[in-house]
């Protein structure tokens, strides 16, 4: 962003350290509050050069309780939207839109970025200027649903300055259509940056060409599960949207996937998944992950080769955890 930018809260008189209830003198009506900070990072996704969002602000939504909107402001404390490109962001980057705001303390619903100018790009011939997708065949429209983006919960306590990172995992909600592209809620997450780790490796050259069904140049993906074994009669699933894709129920859909990338200088081939909370998770490669649509189920071979599964693997909080994908020589 050219511009500097930060984000106010709207809840006027109501914010302090420690809050009353607006034009109240009780101190039966005090609300605690706590410190609380957002950025916004992405996983990268293979058939995008840019993707540009315009968003004017957050809303914030607990049950029984006024909503509150947080506005995205220019340093002279004027309402502005501003268009970041979401690709500038992955890999272990994030952006800072929201830092130590005064929340009251307790459990959110939802967390809503409201976007700008990308709710009616669903036809031919829309507008590009506000939201696009800078593919190899040039620029196309974006759209949100209504102009949000409804994402999941998370809570504020008094315990320390909370930081959460939005990441929108764009090989889930990036989602192309006959017109454009659109931006869903699937595959954007809240997570708490404090509780969080990475997963980074290496894969053989030598896998792209090893299993049944290999597609060399394009196919090669590693996933990410979020349970460390599989249960007997449980498949590994490609990416899909659990709400839209007629999926068996056998199938164990992935937390997120990773195309591998070359280095420009080294020649090695990698992969990285960043902002992942920490856990016990299951890794598989495949060749053969070509076209993953992220809303249906299309039985990609999970592992391809076979044998390239990592079971039981423990993250912890903070942790840089190397796993690599070697070809077994039989």
């Amino acid at each position: 962003m050219n511009t500097k930018t930060f984000l106010k809260t709207a809840l006027g008189c109501c914010i302090a350290t420690t809050l009353y209830g607006c034009g109240s003198d009780d101190k039966d009506d005090v609300i605690n509050t706590a410190k609380v900070s957002f950025s916004i990072a992405d996983a990268p996704v293979e058939n995008a050069q840019e993707v540009n969002v315009t968003y004017k602000s957050i809303t914030l939504t607990r049950e029984d309780e006024e909503d509150i909107e947080l506005l995205l402001t220019n340093e002279e404390g004027e309402e502005t939207p501003v268009q970041i490109n979401l690709l500038d962001y992955q890999n272990g980057d994030s952006l800072l839109v929201l830092s130590e705001a005064e929340l009251p303390i307790g459990e959110y619903k939802e967390l809503i970025i409201n976007t700008d100018g990308c709710a009616e790009n669903n036809g031919p011939n829309q507008p590009t200027d506000a939201c696009n997708v800078v593919d190899d065949e040039g620029t196309h429209p974006l759209k949100t649903p209504s102009n949000k983006l409804k994402l999941g919960s998370f809570t504020v306590t008094t315990e320390a300055t909370q930081a959460y990172t939005i990441d929108f995992n764009l090989r889930k909600s990036l989602v192309e259509t006959g017109n454009g592209y659109n931006l869903k809620p699937h595959g954007v997450t809240i997570v708490d940056s404090e509780a969080i780790g990475s997963i980074f490796g290496s894969v053989d050259e030598n896998l792209f060409a090893a299993g049944e069904n290999c597609e060399a140049d394009t196919g090669n993906v590693v996933y990410l599960y979020p349970q460390a074994t599989l249960a007997e009669g449980e498949v590994l699933g490609d990416e899909f949207d659990p709400e839209l894709a007629n999926a068996p129920d056998n199938v164990v859909a992935p937390l997120a996937s990773k195309m591998i990338e070359v280095g420009e200088e080294s020649g090695i081939y990698t992969y990285s998944f960043n902002f992942i909370p920490a856990g016990e998770y299951l890794m598989a490669f495949s060749c053969s992950a070509v076209n993953d649509d992220p809303e249906t189920y299309d039985e990609i071979t999970i592992a391809d080769p076979a044998e390239q599964v990592k079971e039981s693997i423990t993250l912890a909080e903070g942790e840089n955890l190397e796993i690599d994908f070697v070809e077994i020589v039989q």
